[in-house]
């Protein structure tokens, strides 16, 4: 992006070795661009919550590219650019699958202006656990995100045993007391660039060395790890 315009996109899949297929992207998109690597002001980048691997290699090559190029980098939280697609919205469930049919949560607030509030940390949890949490608080809810799709329909079940209308399409609102499910949206780097062109200036990772991955939950490794440490 240059500004507000969005100079070149580039969407793939997640695929075995897509750590590998990464520059090749990045080529891509700077070419379509009309675009040097050398430049580029800004970099950013999405730092989770996320799969361990994706989080790890997508990091690792954008703080290389900052730290050849002596150029700033912003690390904005996964759910955020979730979040920051619904817009506007006082209370928002930014969710995206975690594997193991569970997922990553956040209960957010997003402005008309695309500043997004912490209501909570971000959670790793069962959707039935995260559908009885947000079930307290009660209608007038957004959800967004992948793990909202996923589980459209546990949310929609729940939202009728509460009484609580469930609206969808570009049209919903959910101001009006429902629980509203936000459009989908392809992918979330044009949300990443935009919160990171609205931070500039703000403490968020100036430099390479300050950016790094928000996990939320141990890797599997790890877990298995402590369970070896503990038996």
């Amino acid at each position: 992006m240059r500004g507000g315009s969005l100079l070149a996109e580039s969407v793939s899949e997640l695929r075995e070795g897509g750590s590998a297929s990464l520059l090749p992207d990045i080529e891509r998109t700077l070419a379509s661009a009309s675009v040097k690597l050398g430049d580029v002001g800004l970099f950013a980048a999405a730092v989770g919550p996320g799969r361990f691997t994706g989080l790890r290699s997508g990091l690792a090559t954008v703080k290389g590219l900052a730290l050849v190029l002596a150029k700033p980098v912003a690390g904005i939280p996964t759910l955020h650019a979730v979040a920051y697609g619904a817009r506007p919205a006082e209370r928002v469930v930014a969710l995206i699958p975690a594997g193991r049919g569970e997922v990553f949560a956040q209960l957010l607030g997003v402005d008309e202006e695309g500043r997004v509030t912490e209501h909570e940390p971000p959670a790793h949890l069962p959707p039935a656990s995260l559908l009885e949490k947000v079930a307290r608080l009660g209608a007038g809810v957004t959800w967004a995100g992948g793990g909202a799709f996923k589980f459209k329909e546990l949310i929609r079940e729940r939202a009728a045993s509460a009484g609580i209308e469930f609206v969808e399409g570009p049209e919903a609102d959910a101001s009006s007391g429902a629980w509203r499910l936000a459009r989908a949206e392809e992918a979330l780097a044009r949300n990443v660039v935009e919160i990171a062109l609205r931070r500039v200036g703000e403490p968020l990772g100036a430099s390479a060395g300050d950016l790094s991955a928000i996990y939320v939950r141990p890797s599997d490794a790890e877990l298995k790890e402590q369970w070896h440490a503990q038996s």
